[in-house]
């Protein structure tokens, strides 16, 4: 489904940001509709994120974040690579942690470039 509508008139959703979800053998699928994902792996850009720190939540209405998308809902569905922590243990270097309230209320970690933060904020 096609969300261009929408963005000609300057009009864009808030993305929804689930948690990643996998079918039975293990590959990624869309946590809203189980339409497989795989091949989206990489950047995405969840529109006006629900930052917990304050400072960053001022600082984006656009956050690039790594994991899947799924393009077949009328609202854009982005489900982030889960990291531990600030740091992004485990994750690329050059990335790092912030913390995103998903759609279902839960915080958790997701990836951003390290140079989007330190230009923004710090």
């Amino acid at each position: 489904m096609s969300r261009a509508g929408l963005s000609r008139y300057g009009i864009m959703p808030p993305t929804v940001v689930r948690e990643p979800a996998r079918d039975v053998d293990g590959i990624p699928i869309c946590a809203e509709c189980g339409h497989p994902v795989p091949k989206t792996k990489g950047s995405q850009r969840i529109a006006k994120p629900d930052l917990v720190n304050v400072r960053l939540a001022v600082a984006f209405d656009e956050l690039v974040t790594f994991g899947w998308e799924c393009d077949r809902h009328p609202y854009p569905i982005v489900m982030p690579l889960r990291i531990h922590g600030e740091g992004g243990n485990g994750f690329v270097d050059g990335w790092r942690g912030v913390e995103v309230r998903f759609s279902d209320g839960h915080v958790r970690h997701v990836a951003t470039p390290e140079r989007e933060v330190s230009e923004r904020v710090e």
